[in-house]
């Protein structure tokens, strides 16, 4: 079966070099900054150590978002159909190598991002995570769109100080009132 041209991670790795992108995390080539994380935290003092911690939490938390976006790209593009694969979780199983019920959650927030700016705002600064998002995507579905749109800064902001498990109720609450 051939393969989609420039999927091999070193081809890959060039075209984001090249792309430059400065420090607009919607670019193409944006990345993340890369803090100068220790590699020995016990010479670090307490302080020192626990602004590492949060500022290596909130990079990897950016570094997910830009991938999910490019994720959501991909599935926009349908690339994973010139790949041979019959859907876009297919795919991230069988290329990725994730499970299903992750490559599920990973495509629901690519797709979700599409259709809120804030929330996509927050999660590429790193201010939000992963979890975030995924407990604010149900928010979009059964024809709530519009609200949802309407509602997304409220809960992007919610996020910030919330945990994904208190953003869900939050957002559940919100589903029941909406649907009612």
């Amino acid at each position: 079966m051939d393969r989609l041209p420039g999927l091999d991670g070193a081809e890959l790795a060039e075209s984001s070099l090249a792309a430059g992108g400065g420090d607009d995390p919607t670019y193409p080539g944006w990345a993340p900054p890369n803090p100068r994380l220790p590699t020995e935290p016990e010479r670090l003092s307490d302080i020192d150590l626990a602004t590492a911690v949060i500022e290596g939490r909130t990079t990897v938390d950016a570094t997910t978002a830009r991938w999910i976006l490019l994720l959501g790209e991909f599935d926009r593009r349908s690339l994973w159909l010139a790949d041979g694969a019959v859907s876009p979780t297919a795919w991230l199983r069988r290329e990725c190598r994730i499970n299903a019920p992750t490559s599920t959650n990973l495509i629901t927030v690519a797709r979700a991002l599409r259709d809120l700016p804030a929330t996509r705002a927050a999660f590429t600064t790193g201010t939000i995570s992963f979890d975030h998002v995924r407990a604010i995507a149900p928010a979009l579905g059964d024809g709530r769109l519009d609200l949802a749109r309407r509602a997304d800064p409220i809960f992007a902001r919610a996020a910030a100080w919330m945990t994904p498990r208190q953003v869900a109720r939050v957002v559940s609450t919100w589903t029941d009132i909406a649907d009612a």
